[in-house]
């Protein structure tokens, strides 16, 4: 009988295993962290519109994100898009064909097409595992040590970490834990904040120099800077909503499995009126 049990124990044991495994909720590792949650397909969509990659750096997948994003850079520079635009939005359509490259425009398109639509399809295939991750109740790991640093599930106040990332775009990200985004951001806003000689701009615009402000202002790389410190106070904000959700999911498991009693039965409030 004890050889019957403890075989039974293996294959529940198992079981579980494979059902962790198979629909897992979220995964912790002592730098950063990933885990599946409901969003919303077309906020995504509209972020890889506004910019390639944000769409699937805020689903998680974001070592492709971070390849639209590198790319979209490059041909965006190429192309001379944001000052084509520059010169539409203040009606120099003239100057707006001159600067721009057709040959890299074309290049441009399917990368921003592609971009939309599989952040879209991706947002809803997520959505998809994150409720039957939900479903299956899958073991959440609250708190991961490891030797180079510590990552744990924790309440966090949402604005705190979109001001960070206002003041600089990872910074944010960093506060969360999510070391992978916060490198991409770091790096792509420190590289065009120094390409675009925005820091000297605002150095003349405060002592009232504005015409050496607009020479020395490199519109191309500056007009960047809007989308990416938007997607990080956006990304930033969000993802600590989310935290703060896994964080009670949790808990709330926890306190259930090891302290409610069977017979226990949780009460509910009719709705009056």
């Amino acid at each position: 009988m004890g050889r019957i049990a403890l075989g039974l124990r293996d294959v529940l044991l198992n079981q579980q295993q494979n059902q962790i495994i198979r629909r897992p909720k979220a995964a912790l590792i002592s730098f950063t962290h990933n885990h599946f949650h409901l969003r919303n397909p077309w906020v995504i969509a509209l972020w890889s519109l506004i910019f390639p990659g944000f769409g699937h750096i805020s689903c998680g997948s974001k070592l492709k994100g971070g390849f639209l994003f590198a790319g979209e850079l490059l041909i965006n520079y190429k192309a001379h898009i944001n000052m084509a635009l520059l010169f539409s939005f203040t009606g120099k359509f003239d100057q707006a064909k001159e600067v721009l490259d057709p040959q890299w425009l074309l290049i441009y398109c399917p990368v921003l097409i592609l971009s939309v639509w599989d952040s879209y399809r991706l947002a809803v295939e997520y959505n998809k595992l994150s409720v039957l991750a939900d479903r299956a109740a899958s073991p959440i790991t609250p708190t991961v040590v490891g030797a180079i640093s510590i990552d744990t599930l924790e309440k966090r106040n949402p604005w705190v970490s979109a001001a960070w990332s206002m003041l600089l775009p990872g910074l944010g990200h960093i506060c969360q834990s999510q070391i992978a985004t916060a490198t991409y951001l770091l790096v792509a806003s420190i590289s065009i904040i120094i390409l675009s000689h925005v820091l000297p701009a605002i150095g003349y615009t405060a002592i009232g120099d504005f015409q050496q402000a607009k020479v020395i202002l490199d519109w191309q790389w500056f007009l960047n800077l809007p989308s990416l410190y938007g997607f990080a106070a956006w990304d930033s904000y969000r993802e600590a909503v989310e935290i703060n959700k896994l964080f009670e999911i949790e808990q709330a498991r926890y306190f259930k499995n090891n302290f409610q009693q069977y017979v226990f039965k949780i009460p509910f409030q009719t709705m009056e009126g």
